[in-house]
């Protein structure tokens, strides 16, 4: 099943069901950059529009993306990408998809404590859409 695909080919891991909504992606768009084989298991190593994967994936847990992959993904610059972690990037896509981050602060994201501030972009109703108090919202929405 593994020799189905390549080096560059997209591929989508399945999104774990506390990472999402019920109405967010399943699958996380991924690329493959790495084969290979270890104990008689192949192996595949993966990036995404977010980083690169610290983990590796079994050829059963991907799925066939090739005729479905996001421009963001394939215009992405790999050498520019940091590790992340399967679950951190999961929740970018899923809640992050207009930002590209979420920072969950049970503050009011005032200081540069909160992902949000720090990187110099306002928080989105996925960060905390519930609670009001935060002062980085962009009120011009």
């Amino acid at each position: 099943m593994g020799d189905n695909f390549d080096l560059n080919d997209c591929v989508g891991i399945e999104i774990h069901s506390v990472d999402r909504t019920n109405t967010d992606p399943k699958y996380l768009p991924c690329i493959i950059v790495e084969k290979y084989e270890r104990n008689n298991i192949l192996l595949f190593k993966l990036i995404c529009q977010y980083g690169s994967l610290n983990n590796t994936f079994e050829a059963g847990q991907l799925m066939n993306l090739k005729d479905a992959c996001p421009n963001d993904l394939k215009l992405v610059n790999i050498d520019d990408l940091k590790p992340i972690t399967i679950i951190e990037a999961s929740r970018l896509y899923s809640r992050g998809s207009t930002t590209g981050r979420t920072c969950n602060c049970r503050g009011n994201c005032a200081m540069k404590t909160c992902p949000c501030k720090k990187e110099n972009v306002f928080c989105s109703t996925k960060c905390h859409s519930k609670r009001g108090g935060c002062l980085n919202m962009d009120l011009k929405i």
